[in-house]
């Protein structure tokens, strides 16, 4: 705890950021490094007061993990095999997240039924719109 008089604001502990920066590069969440700091000295008592003290650190850390996982990612849609399927993968991520694309799934229904039905429903068709047969197929 801290030794400073009652009122006077929490100072920002360089130990405890950097618990904090180590944590979050390590995929710990928030709670659990909140919890692992408090036996630091000038530890915050609450949420509130851990995020206004630490709040960049933590978004420091976000920001070079984000960076090097998205360099990885454009350098491999960008310079990677076609033939490879991750190639691929990295380029369809980067499309949807920073190009807008979504892929569409397109459904083409058919009749079930030959050619030769099929060119024989056209003509029929035909001829009835040409008024050389009626609707009752004669």
């Amino acid at each position: 705890m801290s030794n400073n008089a009652p009122n006077a604001p929490l100072p920002r502990n360089p130990a405890i950021a950097a618990r904090v920066k180590e944590g979050i590069r390590n995929g710990v969440t928030v709670q659990t490094i909140f919890a692992s700091i408090q036996d630091l000295q000038d530890a915050p008592g609450s949420l509130h007061t851990f995020y206004k003290l630490y709040r960049k650190d933590m978004e420091d850390a976000r920001f070079s993990i984000v960076s090097a996982i998205g360099n990885k990612v454009v350098d491999q849609a960008i310079n990677g095999d076609p033939k490879d399927g991750v190639t691929f993968k990295s380029q369809e991520l980067y499309l949807r997240t920073q190009g807008g694309w979504t892929p569409k799934e397109t459904l083409e229904t058919r009749e079930l039924g030959s050619e030769a039905d099929e060119e024989e429903s056209a003509i029929n068709a035909l001829l009835i719109a040409l008024g050389k047969a009626d609707d009752s197929g004669s």
